[in-house]
C-alpha cells in the first residue's frame, strides 16, 4: 500500500523531460479545453432566437411593477438569483437583442468548464478533462448556456462539492464562509440544488464521524439546515405551483426515474450510456475497495476521499429520485444537468487514481477520453449549431404571408409565451384555449379554463367566420386531422371522472374540436415551409399550415384535401 501511495504522489508531480507522458497529458487537455470552448462559442453564435422557457425568464425580469414581478414569480420553477442576475445584465444594457442576451448565457457556459475544472482539482484530480467531456457531451448540455438557471446551477453545486471537502481537509474560518456561500447560492439558484446539498452535507458529516471530530459534524449538518432555511420563503410559491401544475402530475417511479436518467446521458441516440455505466461501476468498485483494504495510515485522507465522494454518489442519486418524484412533472432531460455534474466529477477523481497507479494507465485515460471525444462529437456539434426555437422565423414568415382579416390559431398555450415576442403582424391570434397572459407559462390560467364549460368555443366560432367569410386559419403546431365520419365530444369541465386534471387529455380534445371545425369549413390543408440557415432543437421546433376554403396563390410545401 505504501508502494501503490508513492506511485500516486510521483504521478502528480508536474511534467519534466524524464517523464513526457506529463507533457502529453497536458497538451491533451490544452486542446479538449479549446474544443469544448469552441463548442460553447458556436452554441452562442447559432442558437438565434429565444425559446418560450427563456421568453419566459426575460419577460419576468422585464414585469412592469413589483405586483406584475410578484404573479410572475408563483409562475417559474427557479428561485430568486438567476433572475437578479439576468436583471442585472439587463439593466447593464445587454437586454437589446437576442444576442445580447444570450451573451450572459455564454459567460455561464464557459463558466461550468471553469467550476467542473477547479472542482476537480480542488479534489486531488490532477488534469480533470474526462468530467468536463462527460458533462459537455450529454445530449442537453448546452441548456446550460440557456437563459435558465441550470448553468449557474451547475456551476454552484461542484463548486459545493470541492468547497466541502476543503473544510472537511482543514477546518479554517475562512473555508467555512467559501463552503456556506457557495451551498446557500446553490439552493437559491435551483430547487433541485437542496437534495444535492443534502447528500454532500450528509457525506461530510460521515467523514467527521469517521474521524470522531463531533464538534465538526455541526459544520455540514449546520450549513445544511441554514441552506434549508434560505428557501423557507419559498413555500407560497411552491404551494402556488403545486395548486397550478395540478394539470402537469404524472406518476414517478423508479423504472421511469432511470429511463429519464439514461436519456439524459445517453451521449448519442445510436449508442447506449455504456459509457457512463462502465466509468461508474469502476468508481463504486475502486472506492469501496479502497475503504476495505486501505489500512497505512499515509493513506488516510484518501480513505476519508473516498469516503466523501462515495456517500455523496449514493446519496444524491437517491435524493435526486426523491425530488423528481416530489415534482411529477414529466422530467425533462435538462433537470438531471446539476446530478450529472456531481457525478461527473465524483467519477473523474476516482478514474484519476485508477490511472495514476502507474504510467501507462495515464495513456490508457488519454486514449478513452479521445474515444469518446471522437465518438459524440457529431452529436455535440449536431446539438451546438442548432437553433433553440424556429419563432422567429415562423413569425416573420406569418408577417408576409397572413392578411388582416385572416386568424392564427397556436395549438398549444404555452407556444404564445416566445410568439407574442416574435410576431408583429396584422393578424388576430389565439391560443388554445386563450389566455388572458402570455409573458410567462400561466398554468393557472389554463387550469381555470379546464374548469370551464366550453372553454375554445370562442376561437371554434372565429375559425367557422374566418373560413366562411373566405379568408384563411393559420395553424402554429401540429395538428391531425378527425377521423372521418366522426363528431368529438368536449369533455366536461376539469376533474374529470377518468382523466382527472390531465392536461394531455384536455389539450388531445381541444385539438380534436378544432381538426373537427377546420374540416367542416375549410377545403384545403397547406403546409408552410419555414427557411432558417441550420436545423433547429426539438425544444420549440412547429410547423406552420394554413387552412382555406379554395385555392389560394401561396407558395406550398405540401397540400392535402380536408
Amino acid at each position: 500500500m505504501r508502494n501503490r501511495a508513492n506511485r500516486i504522489q510521483i504521478a502528480r508531480i508536474g511534467p519534466d523531460a524524464k517523464n513526457p507522458i506529463g507533457w502529453i497529458e497536458i497538451g491533451f487537455a490544452v486542446l479538449m479545453l479549446l474544443f469544448l470552448i469552441a463548442l460553447h462559442l458556436i452554441v452562442y453564435r447559432h442558437s438565434g432566437g429565444l425559446w418560450r422557457d427563456e421568453v419566459n425568464s426575460v419577460n419576468y425580469v422585464n414585469s412592469s411593477s413589483v405586483f406584475d414581478f410578484g404573479t410572475k414569480f408563483q409562475s417559474d420553477s427557479f428561485p430568486i438569483l438567476w433572475f437578479l442576475l439576468l436583471r442585472a445584465w439587463v439593466l447593464l444594457g445587454f437586454g437589446g437583442t437576442d444576442l445580447a442576451l444570450r451573451g450572459l448565457g455564454l459567460i455561464v457556459g464557459l463558466g461550468t468548464l471553469g467550476a467542473l475544472w477547479h472542482s476537480g482539482r480542488k479534489l486531488g484530480t490532477r488534469l480533470p478533462v474526462l468530467s468536463l467531456v462527460l458533462f459537455t457531451m450529454t445530449p442537453f448540455a448546452f441548456i446550460g448556456d440557456s437563459l435558465r438557471a441550470y448553468g449557474l446551477g451547475v456551476v454552484l453545486i461542484v463548486l459545493a462539492l470541492s468547497s466541502m471537502w476543503r473544510v472537511l481537509q482543514n477546518p479554517t474560518p475562512r473555508r467555512m464562509v467559501v463552503c456556506a456561500f457557495f451551498v446557500i447560492l446553490s439552493v437559491q439558484c435551483l430547487y433541485s440544488n437542496a437534495f444535492l446539498i443534502l447528500a454532500i452535507c450528509l457525506g461530510a458529516a460521515v467523514v467527521c464521524l469517521y474521524r470522531r471530530r463531533w464538534k465538526l459534524v455541526a459544520f455540514p449538518l449546520g450549513t445544511g439546515l441554514l441552506a434549508a432555511a434560505s428557501i423557507l420563503p419559498y413555500l407560497w410559491t411552491f404551494s402556488a405551483i403545486y395548486k397550478a401544475h395540478i394539470v402537469t402530475k404524472v406518476k414517478i417511479s423508479p423504472l421511469s426515474f432511470f429511463t429519464k436518467f439514461q436519456e439524459a446521458i445517453n451521449l448519442s441516440k445510436g449508442l447506449p450510456s455504456w459509457v457512463w455505466v462502465v466509468i461508474a461501476l469502476l468508481t463504486a468498485v475502486f472506492m469501496i475497495r479502497l475503504l476495505v483494504k486501505s489500512r497505512h495510515p499515509s493513506s488516510i485522507r484518501e480513505k476519508e476521499l473516498a469516503l466523501y465522494l462515495l456517500t455523496t454518489m449514493v446519496i444524491s442519486f437517491l435524493t435526486y429520485y426523491v425530488f423528481i418524484k416530489t415534482l411529477s412533472w414529466t422530467p425533462q432531460s435538462w433537470y438531471f444537468l446539476p446530478l450529472i455534474a456531481v457525478l461527473a466529477v465524483i467519477m473523474d477523481r476516482a478514474i484519476d487514481d485508477i490511472c495514476n497507479i502507474n504510467p501507462p494507465g495515464r495513456i490508457i485515460r488519454i486514449a478513452c477520453v479521445m474515444v469518446i471525444a471522437l465518438l459524440f462529437l457529431r452529436t455535440a456539434e449536431y446539438s451546438a449549431y442548432a437553433r433553440r426555437t424556429n419563432i422567429n422565423a415562423l413569425s416573420a414568415k406569418l408577417e408576409s404571408l397572413a392578411g388582416r382579416e385572416d386568424f392564427i390559431v397556436l395549438t398549444r398555450f404555452y407556444y404564445g409565451v416566445s410568439f407574442a415576442r416574435y410576431y408583429k403582424g396584422s393578424a388576430a391570434w389565439v391560443t388554445l384555449p386563450e389566455l388572458a397572459d402570455y409573458s410567462v407559462h400561466r398554468y393557472d390560467l389554463l387550469k381555470n379554463k379546464m374548469m370551464e364549460k366550453d372553454p375554445i368555443d370562442p376561437v371554434l366560432s372565429k375559425i367557422a367566420q374566418t373560413l366562411q367569410g373566405g379568408h384563411k386559419v393559420w395553424l402554429v403546431g401540429g395538428i391531425n386531422l378527425f377521423r372521418a365520419g366522426g363528431i368529438p365530444q368536449e369533455l366536461p369541465p376539469a376533474p374529470h371522472p377518468v382523466y382527472g386534471w390531465s392536461e394531455d387529455a384536455y389539450e388531445a380534445n381541444w385539438l380534436d374540436l378544432t381538426a373537427y371545425t377546420l374540416q367542416t369549413h375549410g377545403q384545403l390543408l397547406t403546409t408552410i415551409p419555414i427557411p432558417v440557415d441550420t436545423h433547429t432543437s426539438d425544444l420549440e421546433n412547429l410547423p406552420l399550415m394554413m387552412v382555406q376554403t379554395k385555392t389560394g396563390g401561396t407558395a406550398v410545401q405540401q397540400r392535402r384535401a380536408l
